[in-house]
């Protein structure tokens, strides 16, 4: 467990009032331009970096005529309009955003008036680079920046919470980053399903029910032997980041295997921002595999190309010696912005991405930019596919804004109105929406006026469900749907079956450039910004996807139940999120009489499974919520069981872990010293099973910690460390308080032996402390900070509660939370006398 984040949030005034640190004179006014409420989730603000390291910075610079351009967009890309089709050059793109003499002229003089070096500034129309060392940045943004650790991904970032530019500068600067742009871009394949090598299935026997393979795709959607005629102009682009790389020799065994007529496919690569395509790498490269095999098995004659860009945050031990690319990690930008520069015949004429991030995390100037470039990438005749997310509707679906209130949370840039946002589905007849989809309505983007009927005719039939839980106002996403569950893909050698929207979005992609052929054989233009032709066609041409949802309950169970026999711990938790987003979705988070008793019990199996696994993981606030939210399922059986109408929930009845969780509950809080609780909640259990005709301690899931409790209070520690070491134990579980238990009886009778010896044999020490060896013994003593001389341990005359006391790996409780429990529940029994 990490101190860290508690500290984080209890901090968080206190840190956000410490950015704007610089010293600004009485006569200069800095606006803020960007700022953050508190450090994101999931980040810890570390250390100040070196003052002398370098970054680089890129700064927007604001575009008059952003609003009109778009709506030219809009006009190129809508089928029946004059301009149809009629794709922009990059020259004229250029000059219709180029900002104003002014606003150019007063970005630049301030850089200028900064003394930024000459020969650091790269101006490049609304966009300049410039690189400075942190400590000049600092003041000309009157900031301070922090080393921000990522604790589920173990990065680290070079960012602040909030930036200002001088008054007279603020009006013409859109953005600058990286700054508060902290950013945890990942492929999106499904956590659901594991990721295990298997036996490659041969070609010709594939059932397609089973496993997905370039066949199966063209008999779906009815490309069959369709073959791309090479044009030019017509190339299809992967996006790969995050050291992804993608494998030629991987590529041709994938091939041979499943599209042998077209083993001379290959791709070439453009890197960009120093981006690599290691061959010899043994990181996983599932995603770049992915991506290239099934691009080119069904794009097969598109000129491929495959667009590795680099960029993270910088490492700490590079900090002393930095290099400025290293601090920027903004892959969005760097790739977006080479690509607008290149030269109208190399641009690709779609262009395919696989990742993508939580919509709210990020800065609305970055997300609002971003978006705009992505606009005239579409002006310019590219389609731009992005998949769609793994995280149903959210995350955690909770708002970050310090309120936490329940929210679905869209996935950006598949937010963006300016691409196409690609769901998932399986199955083949129908055709089913695959339970980790993600879609829903964005945050930041108004609805486009070429989805109103589409969204407005799904809000009609949707009515008042999830009202307040999304925003209907928004851009609505995915915007379409392909295969996302089985593919077979080959990866270092090895065929492993993958899942996730990663597939949909470069099967959809392929079909586009398939497209493109058909439309370049026949003298038109290729199809670019897709989307309001797609609502054109009102169906006609896909599939309406009407079966299936996020609500694969059994799917979440299984695999959690998997996770929890092979320990596999981590994967776990993103499986139970996923399971909590579809309990909200069914409004099964929390339990009515209106739920179907099978909902209603693989809800509560789903809780209890989380409460387990957060036990395993040593995490008793966790568990402690699993143990709150189970309480109202619970009751509620309690009352059906009383109840005439028992039939149906005889079932329910039956799968319910309600005496293993509350034992377990029972256990955690004696471990903590927290006896009122503990009594509270035994008092009711003796209530309930007094009314049944039965003891409490007729139930071995409860018995046991009762039993425990009793031998403490008689002060028999001993009896204790015999019950924790014999099969008295109900199961694993119960296990791990164990050593929790010995350590706090440990703790209690250290204490007592400082204050009653001044010094005592280790040979006693040994068995009086319950440990295995002597040398245990040294061991904590030198932990206590005790004195060991001839065979002795000598206390200190006078030691605090809790100096030297180490804390406890995994579930622990310090004496202070132990006395403090101990004395509530002392005088809440004098209050009863």
């Amino acid at each position: 467990m990490h101190l860290y984040p508690f500290l984080t949030g209890a901090l968080a005034c206190l840190i956000t009032s410490s950015y704007a640190a610089a010293t600004v004179t009485a006569s200069e006014q800095y606006d803020v331009v960007e700022q953050l409420q508190r450090v994101p989730d999931g980040w810890v603000q570390g250390s100040r970096p070196q003052p002398s390291m370098l970054m680089q910075f890129r700064l927007a610079i604001r575009q008059p005529r952003a609003h009109e351009f778009e709506q030219l967009v809009m006009k190129i890309a809508t089928p029946g309009n004059e301009l149809y089709g009629q794709h922009m050059k990059r020259d004229d793109v250029k000059a219709f955003l180029q900002p104003t003499a002014e606003s150019s002229e007063a970005v630049l003089s301030w850089l200028q008036s900064e003394d930024v070096s000459e020969n650091l500034i790269d101006v490049d129309g609304d966009w300049v680079k410039f690189i400075v060392p942190v400590k000049q940045a600092e003041k000309m943004l009157n900031t301070t920046f922090y080393i921000f650790h990522d604790e589920e991904n173990s990065g680290y970032r070079v960012r602040t919470l909030e930036y200002s530019v001088p008054h007279h500068v603020h009006k013409h600067v859109q953005l600058i980053q990286p700054t508060t742009h902290f950013g945890r871009m990942k492929p999106q394949r499904s956590w659901v399903f594991d990721y295990e090598e298997i036996e490659a299935p041969n070609r010709d026997v594939v059932d397609c029910s089973s496993y997905v393979t370039p066949d199966c795709l063209r008999q779906l959607y009815r490309l069959d032997d369709f073959t791309a005629t090479p044009d030019p102009r017509n190339k299809l682009g992967i996006s790969g980041y995050l050291e992804q790389y993608a494998r030629y020799d991987d590529l041709e065994g994938f091939l041979q295997q499943y599209a042998p007529n077209m083993t001379d496919g290959n791709f070439t690569v453009q890197s960009i921002n120093g981006g690599m395509n290691e061959q010899s790498s043994d990181d996983d490269s599932t995603e770049a595999s992915l991506d290239i095999q099934y691009g080119i098995a069904l794009a097969y004659n598109v000129p491929t190309i495959f667009f590795t860009t680099g960029g993270r945050g910088p490492l700490v031990p590079d900090l002393s010696q930095p290099d400025a690319n290293d601090s920027s990690n903004e892959p969005y930008l760097e790739q977006l912005q080479y690509l607008l520069n290149l030269p109208d015949e190399d641009l690709p004429s779609v262009l395919s991405t696989s990742y993508g991030e939580n919509e709210q995390t990020l800065p609305e100037s970055y997300t609002n930019t971003t978006c705009s470039l992505f606009a005239q990438l579409g002006a310019r005749g590219v389609s731009i596919i992005f998949s769609s997310g793994d995280e149903g509707v959210g995350s955690t679906c909770l708002t970050n804004d310090g309120t936490n209130q329940t929210r679905f949370n869209p996935i950006y840039p598949a937010s963006c109105p300016f691409v196409t946002a690609v769901g998932g589905t399986y199955d083949i007849n129908p055709e089913k929406a695959i339970s980790f989809s993600s879609g829903g309505f964005s945050e930041r983007f108004s609805r486009p006026s070429y989805q109103d009927q589409a969204v407005s005719s799904y809000l009609s039939h949707l009515g008042d469900t999830w009202k307040g839980l999304y925003n209907p106002e928004g851009r609505g996403f995915p915007d379409v749907a392909a295969q996302s569950h089985s593919f077979i893909v080959q990866d270092h050698g090895k065929f492993i079956q993958v899942d996730g929207t990663s597939a949909s979005a470069p099967t959809f992609a392929a079909i586009i450039a398939d497209l493109n052929s058909v439309r370049l054989s026949n003298n038109k233009s290729t199809l670019g910004f897709l989307n309001p032709w797609i609502y054109s066609l009102n169906g006609s041409g896909f599939t309406d996807i009407v079966d299936g949802a996020m609500s694969d309950l059994k799917t979440f169970i299984s695999q959690l139940h998997k996770d929890l026999e092979l320990r596999k711990l981590d994967h776990a938790v993103e499986v139970l999120s996923q399971a909590k987003r579809a309990l909200l979705q069914q409004n099964a988070l929390f339990p009515s009489t209106s739920l179907s008793p099978q909902v209603h019990a693989q809800a509560r199996e789903i809780l209890e499974l989380g409460a387990i696994t957060s036990l395993r993981l040593m995490q008793p606030p966790d568990f402690t919520r699993y143990y709150q939210q189970l309480q109202p399922f619970y009751d509620l059986e309690r009352e059906v069981e009383r109840s005439e109408t028992t039939a149906s929930y005889k079932e329910v009845l039956k799968t319910s872990q309600r005496s293993k969780i509350t034992g377990l509950y029972l256990l955690l809080l004696l471990s903590s010293g927290d006896t009122s609780q503990f009594h509270t909640v035994l008092e009711g259990l003796i209530v309930e099973a007094s009314l049944k005709g039965y003891s409490v301690e007729d139930d071995p899931f409860i018995k046991y910690p009762v039993e425990l409790e009793r031998s403490l209070m008689e002060g028999s520690y001993d009896k204790v460390w015999r019950a924790t070491k014999s099969s008295e134990v109900p199961t694993e579980d119960f296990g791990l308080f164990s050593d929790v238990l010995v350590g706090t009886i440990r703790r209690e009778i250290a204490d007592c032996s400082e204050q009653a010896y001044q010094y005592l044999p280790i040979s006693n020490a040994k068995n009086l402390l319950f440990l295995d060896s002597e040398g245990a013994v040294v061991e904590f003593a030198q932990e206590r900070g005790w004195t060991l001389k001839d065979g002795n341990i000598y206390f200190p005359a006078q030691v605090d509660a809790e100096a030297g006391q180490p804390a406890e790996k995994g579930i622990g409780f310090t004496s202070a939370t132990i006395i403090q429990n101990t004395i509530g529940y002392a005088r809440e029994l004098e209050t009863i006398v």
